[in-house]
């Protein structure tokens, strides 16, 4: 009984179950479409709301300016083009005294200092008179200058009357080869100067002449047998004797003036060397050239004179003596400087080592923060080859011209430096480049009051232009003038949104 009551109440369960299912099936059917249209409907909408994320990050990039802001800002552009760029580094620096035009002009020996003749903040031209010393060491220089000219004029009038000689034997010497007779020669050379030559030469030819006479003479006698031919031949021998005597004086006198005139000569230059050594000698005393034409050295006053004169055009910097006051050898007198041209001088650091390679005559730029950041040019004078220890670095000194006075030695300067060599590649200009949150970029002009920011990466920088190593292309119009004002709109938008 109990299986049979089983039995009957799970037939009834499934009778039920069964009745139940078309609902259970319609309910299914009916989640599952709505979980369908729920999903596809999410997708859709993630799709839209990603195409309008999108947009908004495409234009995020880019600013557009109303017609008054645009108009105001005067925005200029410059193409990105392959330009040369060559690495730069500055450095500090000082400006210095050009060393050759800064003198200390000191006193060249001791001396009663009787006059000075400049201030500091004078200017003085080249020889231009500084000061006078009264020293006896000046007047024993020229006192042996005057020693030196009279021994020359002494040579002088030597010379001339060995010359003198000279010429009146060679007048001498044409009239005995004419073989005019004595009283004639002897008539022409009366005002003739010729010392002792005089008589040992006539003497020589009357002896000559009169030899000649008498073997003419003989000559018919023995011819005819009145006079022995013996008598002949010993008026011949005597006039042979004659003869050489002649002969013998007149070179004897011309090897002696030729002789007493070459000495002559040489005593007069030798007493010209002296005396330029005693001017010379002088000179290094003074410390300047000093005219030989207008030197007075009449009086003991005028000896002992030391004139102290400008060796170059300049300006007085100090003065260290009043009028009066006794100086001794190296005293400084007054300094001396020119500032038409000064020395920029600089370190180069191991980081910059290449900058080594400058040669000389190579243009740097030095930037004066003094006066308003102004640039000047100057050209490398040298670059030092030790490095220092204490520094790790060489000097550089350049050359700067200062014809406008602006410049003073001492005023602190930055020095740009050409490193390296020069290359080809994409470049903008530096004012182009704008830095926010670590991040370099541009902006790139798109006509029609829009801008559009582009992030970019830099390689080298000269003074002029910076290399862009990525981020753009050629022939981008790169904002110059104008790009902060972008940069800051650019943020302001930023801060609304």
């Amino acid at each position: 009984m109990n299986y049979i009551s089983k039995s009957a109440n799970k037939n009834d369960l499934l009778h039920s179950l069964l009745k139940g299912l078309p609902t259970i099936l319609v309910l299914a059917v009916m989640g599952a479409a709505w979980m369908i249209m729920h999903h596809i409907n999410s997708s859709g909408g993630s799709s839209e709301e990603s195409v309008e994320t999108t947009g908004e990050s495409e234009e995020s990039d880019t600013i557009t300016l109303p017609e008054g802001k645009f108009k105001t800002g005067k925005f200029e552009s410059v193409p990105a083009e392959q330009r040369s760029v060559q690495h730069v580094h500055t450095v500090p620096g000082r400006l210095r005294y050009d060393q050759t035009k800064h003198v200390d002009v000191k006193a060249p020996m001791d001396g009663i200092l009787t006059e000075v003749l400049v201030t500091p903040g004078d200017f003085v031209n080249t020889g231009d008179l500084i000061a006078v010393i009264r020293s006896p060491e000046i007047g024993q220089a020229r006192a042996e200058i005057l020693k030196r000219q009279q021994q020359r004029e002494i040579a002088l009038k030597v010379l001339e009357r060995e010359e003198l000689l000279d010429s009146n034997l060679k007048q001498l010497s044409a009239m005995l080869e004419e073989g005019k007779s004595v009283k004639e020669i002897e008539a022409a050379s009366a005002n003739l100067a010729l010392g002792s030559y005089r008589q040992e030469i006539l003497s020589a030819y009357s002896n000559l002449v009169l030899a000649k006479e008498l073997t003419e003479k003989i000559r018919p006698l023995v011819e005819s047998g009145s006079v022995p031919g013996r008598t002949l031949k010993e008026r011949e021998n005597e006039r042979q004797l004659a003869e050489t005597s002649f002969l013998t004086a007149r070179d004897l006198a011309k090897f002696s003036v030729t002789q007493a005139k070459m000495k002559a000569e040489a005593d007069v230059s030798e007493a010209d060397r002296q005396l330029n050594l005693a001017w010379q000698s002088l000179e290094t005393l003074l410390g300047y050239k000093e005219n030989k034409e207008t030197a007075n050295l009449s009086d003991e006053e005028s000896l002992s004179r030391l004139e102290v004169r400008a060796p170059f055009a300049g300006n007085v910097e100090s003065r260290d003596f009043a009028n009066n006051e006794r100086v001794v050898r190296g005293a400084s007198l007054v300094v001396l400087a020119n500032t038409e041209t000064l020395y920029v001088e600089a370190s180069i650091r191991e980081s910059d080592w290449s900058a080594m390679e400058l040669k000389q005559g190579t243009i740097v730029k030095v930037l004066v923060p003094a006066l308003d950041d102004r640039t000047f040019e100057a050209k490398v004078h040298y670059v030092g080859r030790e490095v220092q220890a204490e520094t790790n670095s060489v000097p550089l000194v350049a050359t700067i011209e200062n014809q406008e006075g602006l410049l003073r030695p001492g005023m602190y300067v930055r020095v740009t430096i050409p490193i390296g060599t020069p290359h080809e590649a994409l470049s903008v200009k530096p004012e182009s480049i704008i830095q926010h949150e670590n991040q370099q970029f541009v902006f790139v002009d798109m006509q029609g009051g829009k801008f559009k920011r582009y992030d970019i990466s830099t390689g080298q920088t000269s003074e002029d232009w910076v290399e862009v190593t990525d981020g753009l292309s050629t022939g981008q119009m790169i904002v110059t003038d104008g790009a902060f004002l972008l940069k800051s709109e650019f943020l302001l938008r930023g801060e609304g949104e």
